[in-house]
């Protein structure tokens, strides 16, 4: 009897936990992923990013992002991959870690050891409208120019922050053209144009980069820039 009894209960076990893997794996394919994820919403720098955004005048919400496009982030032809165990490259790495500390929009993971560098400069082989990603990732040195943005579309990158060690978000003020459309007609810098936002999900582990556009605005860039 009590044999019986235990086979039982091994069975109900084994269909719990079939029955909560299930649950768990139709949660993941459930997950909507053309709006914002919930975890950027609910982030406090996105709000207060938000709220800077509504104080400017400029009436955009979580809700305005649509999904634009998912696309890889490392690309072999933009990253280099050293071993940290090699003492010279590891000296480099120390080195360029506290060159980019307290640096202007320069981010750092939270566990200090990778850092988003978006300025809006030239910089080593890095241009002026491309995103770099260094650090150490295990036991490796990773040295990536992560995404560009258009410069006929006047474009800058205003924002970023680290979600976790692996996840960050950068925003993207750009013109909502093109950048393989070589027919848009040109729109200064210094007049007023139609622009989006675009918000880019990163996430180095899995390699995708989901790229969320907001509606679209009228603004003069440079008093945008100069102002916000």
């Amino acid at each position: 009897m009590k044999a019986h009894l235990n086979k039982i209960l091994i069975g109900i076990i084994a269909v719990s936990i079939v029955f909560g893997v299930f649950l768990n794996i139709k949660k993941q394919m459930s997950v909507d992923k053309s709006r914002l994820p919930l975890r950027v919403v609910e982030e406090r720098l996105f709000q207060r990013w938000i709220t800077n955004l509504k104080n400017k005048d400029l009436d955009i919400s979580a809700d305005d992002f649509s999904l634009k496009e998912q696309a890889e982030i490392y690309n072999t032809t933009w990253m280099t991959v050293k071993s940290a165990e090699n003492p010279e490259e590891k000296a480099l790495y120390d080195e360029t870690i506290e060159i980019h500390t307290d640096m202007d929009k320069v981010v750092f993971s939270p566990n200090g050891r990778v850092f988003v560098d978006f300025r809006g400069i030239n910089r080593g082989n890095v241009k002026a409208n491309e995103v770099r990603v260094y650090g150490l990732k295990e036991d490796k040195i990773l040295d990536a120019r992560v995404l560009d943005c258009s410069i006929k579309g006047n474009c800058y990158f205003d924002r970023a922050y680290f979600l976790d060690n692996d996840v960050f978000v950068i925003t993207e003020f750009s013109r909502n053209i093109s950048k393989r459309d070589t027919s848009v007609p040109e729109c200064g810098a210094e007049e007023i144009c139609t622009y989006t936002i675009k918000l880019h999900y990163v996430d180095m582990i899995h390699n995708t980069r989901l790229v969320y556009e907001s509606k679209p605005f009228d603004i003069v860039i440079d008093d945008w820039m100069k102002n916000f």
